[in-house]
C-alpha cells in the first residue's frame, strides 16, 4: 500500500486493502490505515476519504498521530478545513508531524492568520520547530503581507539553526519579496550556494513582483545557464512581469517557449497572457487566447479582463462581446455590470448606462467593498471604503482632516 501510495496509485492500494480485510490471519493497523490514506488522498473524499475515516474510528484508531497527519493532509487537500480541524482537535498527545501538517494545510488554503496563531502556539506548546513548519509559517506570512512577522519568523529560524535549509531559504526571500524588501530578499538569495527551483522561482517571483521584468528576464537567463529546467511556477512570474510591464513580445516568446517544452498552460498563465493582450490593446489576440484555453468553467476572470481592457481603450464592440460572454457564464455577476455601466459612459452611451443600471437595480445586485489593510506598530488595520464602523474612526478622521488642511496649505504657499 505503501508503494502504491508513491506511485499514487490509490484504486490500487484500495482493492489491496479490501483483500487484506477478508484476510482472517492479519489485521490493519494504524501504519496500514496511514499508507491507505497517503494513497487515496487525490480521489474523491466523499467516495473514498470520508469512508475510511469512519473505518479508522471503528478500529479504534482516531487518536493515533500516525493516522491524524495523513488525514489532516487529505482533508485540507480536498478544502475540508473543518473535518482537518475535527482529526487535530480529536487526538490529545500531539507530536511536531500533525502540528506542521496543520499549519501548512492552512497556509494551502490561504488561511495565512490560523496558519501564523497554530504555529505560535506549536512553538509555545514546546515542540521543536523544524524547517518543514518554519517554511508553512514563512509562506502564510508572506500572504499575510506583514514585514514584521516574516522578521520574527527569520529570527526564530537562526535561533534554531534553520536558516541555512534551502526550503526555509526559498520562503523567506518569497517573504521578504512580497513584504517589500526587495534588499533583504537578494540578500538571503545570494548567499545561497546553490539554490533550488523554489529559491530561483521565489527571487524571479519577486522581481515581477515589483514591476521589474528586465531584471527577473535576466535572472531567468542566468537560471538557464546554470543547467535548471523551469517549471510552471517560473513562467507565471515571468509572464505576470511581463504583464506589469507591457512586454507583449517577451511575453509571445515565453508562452511559446513554455508550451515548446511539452507544458499545459494552466489558468493562471492564460489569465497573465490575457492581461498582456488585453493591456497592450490587444483584444481580439486575447480573445483568441481565452477561446484555445480549455478553462470553459473557468473563463469568467478572464472574460473580465478583456471587459476592463475594453473600458479602458473604449472599445465598445469588444467590451460587449466580452460581458455577453461573462453573462452567459454568470447572469448575476455585479462586477461584469458595473464594467460594462462603465463602458457605456466612456463612449457617451447614456441610454446604454441607464439599461445597465435598471438591470442592477432589477437583480438587486451589490458590490464586493474594496479593502484596504495597514499595518501598524501592533497589528493590522483593515478598512473598507464609505465604512464607519472602525472603533477608531474619529481618529482617522481627525488625521484625514489634518493632511487635507496641510496640502491645501502646501498648494497655496506653491501658488504664491
Amino acid at each position: 500500500m505503501a508503494g502504491y501510495a508513491e506511485k499514487g496509485e490509490g484504486e490500487k492500494a484500495m482493492n489491496l486493502f479490501v483483500q487484506l480485510q477478508h484476510c482472517a490471519a492479519h489485521k490493519a493497523d494504524e501504519y496500514t490505515f496511514a499508507a491507505l490514506i497517503s494513497a487515496i488522498r487525490e480521489c474523491s473524499v466523499s467516495h473514498y476519504g470520508e469512508p475510511l475515516h469512519a473505518q479508522v474510528i471503528v478500529f479504534g484508531l482516531d487518536k493515533s498521530v500516525f493516522v491524524g497527519s495523513p488525514l489532516i493532509s487529505m482533508y485540507f487537500g480536498h478544502g475540508k478545513v473543518e473535518s482537518a480541524e475535527g482529526v487535530f482537535h480529536s487526538i490529545l498527545k500531539k507530536d511536531v508531524v500533525l502540528w506542521t501538517e496543520m499549519v501548512s494545510g492552512y497556509s494551502k488554503v490561504e488561511d495565512s492568520e490560523n496558519a501564523i496563531k497554530l504555529f505560535y502556539n506549536m512553538w509555545k506548546d514546546g515542540h521543536k520547530v523544524d524547517d518543514f513548519a518554519l517554511s508553512s509559517a514563512l509562506s502564510a506570512s508572506a500572504d499575510l503581507a506583514t514585514l514584521k512577522q516574516g522578521k520574527m519568523l527569520h529570527c526564530l529560524a537562526i535561533k534554531v539553526g534553520c536558516d541555512s535549509e534551502m526550503s526555509v531559504c526559498g520562503t523567506l526571500i518569497n517573504a521578504y519579496a512580497k513584504n517589500g524588501d526587495l534588499n533583504a530578499a537578494e540578500l538571503i538569495f545570494s548567499e545561497v550556494k546553490y539554490p533550488d527551483m523554489k529559491c530561483w522561482n521565489s527571487m524571479i517571483g519577486g522581481y515581477s513582483h515589483h514591476g521589474k521584468a528586465e531584471v527577473a528576464i535576466k535572472l531567468f537567463d542566468e537560471f538557464l545557464v546554470q543547467g535548471m529546467e523551469p517549471d510552471e511556477v517560473t513562467f507565471i512570474s515571468l509572464l505576470s512581469a511581463c504583464s506589469h510591464c507591457g512586454f507583449v513580445e517577451k511575453g509571445k516568446i515565453l508562452w511559446n517557449c513554455m508550451k515548446e517544452k511539452g507544458m499545459s498552460p494552466g489558468l493562471k498563465h492564460y489569465a497573465c497572457m490575457v492581461s498582456l493582450l488585453s493591456r497592450a490593446g490587444l483584444l481580439e489576440d486575447a480573445v483568441e487566447i481565452i477561446n484555445e484555453s480549455d478553462f470553459s468553467k473557468n473563463r469568467l476572470a478572464l472574460w473580465r479582463t478583456v471587459l476592463s481592457s475594453a473600458v479602458s481603450s473604449k472599445n465598445l464592440s469588444m467590451g460587449i462581446y466580452a460581458a455577453e460572454k461573462i453573462l452567459q457564464l454568470n447572469a448575476q455577476d455585479s462586477a461584469s455590470h458595473t464594467l460594462l455601466s462603465n463602458l457605456y459612459a466612456s463612449v457617451g452611451s447614456w441610454d446604454g448606462v441607464m439599461e445597465v443600471r435598471k438591470r442592477i437595480r432589477g437583480l438587486m445586485l451589490e458590490k464586493d467593498p474594496g479593502l484596504s489593510w495597514v499595518e501598524t506598530a501592533k497589528n493590522v488595520e483593515v478598512f473598507s471604503s464609505g465604512d464607519q464602523s472602525h472603533p477608531r474612526i474619529a481618529e482617522v478622521k481627525e488625521q484625514l482632516q489634518l493632511l487635507q488642511e496641510n496640502m491645501m496649505l502646501c498648494q497655496f504657499f506653491d501658488d504664491a
